[in-house]
């Protein structure tokens, strides 16, 4: 599967969840779960609005990314 990768990271405020390679896409969210859910509709409403989006990546990378930005979380998100 290929899609777009998110990091999620623990914060005092919640979980932060960020869309690798797509500036300023990104959501906060009591939990994980609520995080991604967040970006996943953060990406959908850019790519609607026709912003340009990095092509979608192997669903692997994920584990890469996570490891590198430390994060205690993944998801691979596709955009309809």
């Amino acid at each position: 599967m290929k899609g777009h990768i998110v990091v999620v990271s623990h914060h005092a405020d919640g979980y932060h969840a960020d869309v690798v390679g797509v500036a300023g896409c990104s959501a906060v969210g009591p939990t994980v779960d609520d995080a991604v859910n967040e970006a996943s509709k953060a990406l959908s409403a850019l790519a609607r609005d026709g912003r340009t989006l990095p092509a979608p990546r192997p669903s692997i990378a994920m584990l890469d990314e996570v490891k590198r930005r430390d994060g205690c979380a993944g998801a691979c998100l596709r955009v309809a």
